[in-house]
């Protein structure tokens, strides 16, 4: 089946002719997870400069080295490059910041297209911790510090620009883009064409209720995979579109995995069963804490995470056999109406990451041997 790569050696229509769409915008959104390097210089500026720059760079591996995928995100910018429909496209204003402190992880740049149009590109989640807790964070605050970052970035981006904008991100990416366009000032959001999630998670009835997101809804353009998980977490909305995909589980936050039909993706006919138990399952169960609660099972929830010792979540599963007891251990240690609770989440992720990995079996094994606490 064919994918966003494939779609870029076949589509041409130029942006004058056919709008940009979601499929344009998941390939966009992906240039984000490139980490530009020293030597990227006109890419940090507003006039920037040619994406092709960026594909002949030096050390090419380091700067594909975040990527989920950096196999495919090297033949997807080879592919972006050859094809006319972005031809003479630039990368603009580029930046990159993670402060632990503050928890906060957040990159953008701007992809000056043919005809004057405008997008904005936010990075997702990246393989740390702390941007993975950022996200969780999104359970109990009202503005995250990579949200308030957005919104900045909109306005001084479009404060130097003119013409249409658009925005879009991939994971935690889409819901910086759809923040950006629901919280900036009314003269900015008179020029967004559209603001797209892909597979981003959602936002708390609480900021849902705010009198701008009924009036500036009809920007939002939100596509998950059928058995997403990510992108139904905190949401609170129903108009998503749903596509197919070649992965199960949570590997089809891969958008690498995600069909595509001529210039659209191929439509699935529902979400799984598994979506729609977290859709329904735990977004009501987190709607029914109080936001302190919420802020004690993240806090508590990460807690277990850096008990692991590792920065990064491949660390953490790469290491398992030294990371899980450790990990085991801390949950011994909470309060017994808590153990079952983590204990499960953390065997859901686990099993998702290592296959045949029973922390059930593990943590017996580490009882019966008086490692882990009671």
């Amino acid at each position: 089946m064919s994918n966003i790569i494939d779609y870029l050696c076949c589509e041409f229509d130029p942006l004058s002719e056919r709008p940009l769409g979601d499929v344009d915008s998941l390939v966009l959104s992906w240039l984000s997870y490139y980490r530009l390097l020293d030597d990227a210089k006109g890419a940090r500026t507003m006039r920037g400069e040619a994406v092709a720059g960026l594909y002949r760079m030096r050390r090419f591996g380091e700067t594909t080295a975040i990527a989920a995928e950096p196999a495919n995100s090297r033949y997807l910018l080879a592919a972006l490059v050859a094809n006319p429909r972005f031809g003479g496209m630039r990368l603009a204003n580029y930046v990159e910041e993670l402060d632990e402190i503050r928890e906060k992880q957040f990159s953008a740049m701007t992809c000056r297209l043919p005809g004057g149009i405008t997008y904005l590109s936010f990075r997702g989640t990246d393989n740390t911790l702390v941007g993975w807790k950022e996200d969780f964070n999104l359970a109990f605050e009202r503005e995250l510090p990579s949200q308030r970052a957005a919104r900045e970035y909109l306005e001084r981006v479009a404060s130097r620009t003119r013409g249409p904008l658009y925005l879009g991100g991939h994971s935690k990416g889409g819901n910086l883009a759809l923040y950006a366009a629901m919280t900036c000032s009314g003269k900015v959001a008179r020029r967004i064409k559209a603001a797209f999630s892909h597979d981003g998670p959602g936002f708390t009835p609480e900021m849902m209720s705010s009198p701008t997101w009924e009036a500036r809804a009809h920007l939002i353009r939100k596509t998950i995979p059928n058995q997403s998980l990510v992108g139904l977490v905190f949401d609170q909305q129903d108009d998503y579109t749903v596509v197919t995909s070649t992965e199960t589980g949570i590997m089809q936050h891969d958008p690498f995995s995600w069909e595509v039909e001529g210039t659209t993706f191929k439509i699935a006919d529902r979400l799984s069963f598994s979506a729609r138990h977290v859709e329904k399952g735990l977004n009501d169960w987190l709607a029914g804490l109080s936001r302190a609660e919420r802020e004690q099972f993240v806090e508590t929830l990460f807690a277990i995470f850096a008990a692991g010792g590792e920065s990064t979540f491949a660390a953490l599963t790469e290491n398992w056999t030294v990371t899980v007891p450790a990990m085991l251990d801390y949950i011994g240690k909470l309060p017994p109406e808590q153990r079952d609770t983590f204990l499960s989440i953390i065997g859901a992720l686990f099993r998702e990451l290592v296959p045949d990995l029973s922390l059930k079996g593990i943590a017996a094994s580490l009882e019966e041997g008086g490692l882990l606490s009671r």
